[in-house]
């Protein structure tokens, strides 16, 4: 299975491939995290965003929730986690290819 399929079978099926051969189930708040990024390829979706749709804050909320998720989901995607990018002070962003990074565009 390629390196895309394998990422979309695990937003698909709430499982990903990590380093060890344990089966890692991602929860349902990481399935929809991992599914709201992959929809928008190469766009920044701002932490804010993330966290009133897929945990329905308020606007303004201050928490880290977002970034822990992130944290554990890379853990679980293992080497496909290299398509979550990090940008600084606005959010995280989904590259197909991450090996060809470029600019992300800015979902608020």
């Amino acid at each position: 299975m390629n390196f895309f399929a394998t990422v979309e079978h695990a937003a698909a099926t709430a499982t990903a491939t990590a380093p060890s051969p344990a089966d890692h189930r991602l929860t349902r708040k990481e399935r929809e995290l991992l599914t709201i990024l992959m929809e928008n390829p190469g766009r920044c979706i701002s932490r804010e965003t993330l966290l009133r749709t897929v945990w329905n804050y308020a606007e303004g909320a201050r928490t880290r929730t977002v970034d822990v998720h992130v944290q554990r989901l890379r853990r679980k995607l293992g080497r496909e986690a290299r398509s979550i990018k990090t940008i600084v002070r606005l959010g995280y962003c989904w590259f197909p290819d991450p090996d060809s990074v470029g600019h992300a565009s800015q979902v608020c």
